[in-house]
């Protein structure tokens, strides 16, 4: 699929993809014929995964640290199982920092 598609299927503007692309994030495949990038439903699956990430607010270090963890077949289990569990308590903390929001903008 091309940046377009690849933007409407990822949440993200085309803007943003050439920018995580420059950054090495995410490198699509380039078309033989006239250099477009074609993007893979793998490389849709890390411009999405980027998307929440960043959303959430995980620095695009860890944005990288991840995609490259979740990328190597020879990772270390306690090494993925330690840093998985610490975004995961941050999630768990910013969803109950939305949570009690919610609830105060509820009840005004």
């Amino acid at each position: 699929m091309n940046i377009g598609q690849a933007a409407q299927a990822s949440g993200l503007s085309s803007k943003a993809i050439r920018y995580y692309e420059d950054l090495g994030l995410v490198v699509p495949e380039r078309d033989q014929n006239n250099d477009y990038r074609v993007y893979s439903s793998r490389d849709v699956e890390h411009l999405r995964f980027l998307h929440r990430a960043r959303a959430v607010g995980l620095s695009l270090e860890e944005c990288s640290e991840l995609l490259a963890i979740y990328s190597d077949p020879g990772r270390r289990c306690a090494r993925v199982k330690a840093l998985v569990a610490e975004k995961i308590t941050r999630v768990d903390q910013q969803l109950s920092l939305l949570v009690a929001l919610r609830e105060t903008l509820s009840g005004m």
